[in-house]
C-alpha cells in the first residue's frame, strides 16, 4: 500500500482526528499558560478537525476549567492516599510496639531458660553423684550386715565355748570346795 501524499506532508501525530484534537488542546493550554496567542495552520485534509472557532480563548477556558476540576479531583485523591498512608504507618507503628516488647520479653525468657538449663545440668550431676554414693552406701550396708552376722556367730561360739569351760571348771571347783562354803 502506498502512503498518501497528505500523510507525508502532515506530522504523524496529526494522522488521527482524536490525536489532532488532543494535540490542539494541549498546545492551546500551553499557549494560555504562557500568555501568547496561537496561530493555527489550516489544512486541506478532511480528517483534520483543528480549532476553527472564531473565539478560541473561550473554548480553551472550558478545557482549562475541566483540567482544573480534574486537577482538584487528583489533588483530593492524593490527599486521601496520603491520609490512608498515614493511618497505615500509625497501625504499623502501633503493631511494632508490641512486637518490640515481645522481642524483649523473648530475649529475657531465653536468658532465663539458659540459666535454668545450667541449673538443671548441675542438679543432674548432683543426682548422679548421690546415686553413686547411695550404691556405695548400699554395698557398705551389706558389708555391715555381713559383719554383724559374723559377730553374732562369733558371739555364739564364744558363749558356747564359755559354757563348755564352765562345765569342766565346775568339777574342779567341786573338788576344791570346802564343806562350809
Amino acid at each position: 500500500m502506498k502512503p498518501k501524499r497528505t500523510d507525508s506532508i502532515r506530522p504523524k501525530i496529526f494522522q488521527s482526528p482524536a490525536a489532532a484534537a488532543e494535540a490542539a488542546s494541549v498546545t492551546a493550554a500551553y499557549a494560555l499558560a504562557k500568555s501568547e496567542k496561537l496561530e493555527f495552520i489550516e489544512t486541506d485534509d478532511s480528517n483534520f478537525e483543528g480549532v476553527r472557532e472564531n473565539n478560541p480563548v473561550q473554548d480553551f477556558s472550558i478545557e482549562i476549567n475541566a483540567i482544573r476540576e480534574e486537577n482538584k479531583v487528583l489533588v483530593s485523591s492524593v490527599a486521601k492516599v496520603k491520609a490512608e498512608n498515614s493511618r497505615v504507618r500509625e497501625k504499623i507503628d502501633e503493631s511494632m510496639v508490641p512486637t518490640s516488647e515481645l522481642s524483649k520479653e523473648l530475649h529475657s525468657v531465653q536468658g532465663q531458660l539458659v540459666v535454668e538449663r545450667s541449673r538443671c545440668s548441675k542438679l543432674e550431676a548432683q543426682i548422679a553423684e548421690l546415686q553413686k554414693r547411695l550404691e556405695t552406701s548400699q554395698s557398705i550396708e551389706d558389708e555391715v550386715q555381713q559383719l554383724r552376722r559374723q559377730k553374732s556367730m562369733v558371739d555364739r561360739n564364744m558363749e558356747m565355748a564359755a559354757a563348755q569351760t564352765q562345765g569342766s571348771g565346775g568339777v574342779c571347783r567341786w573338788i576344791g570346795r570346802t564343806p562350809n562354803t
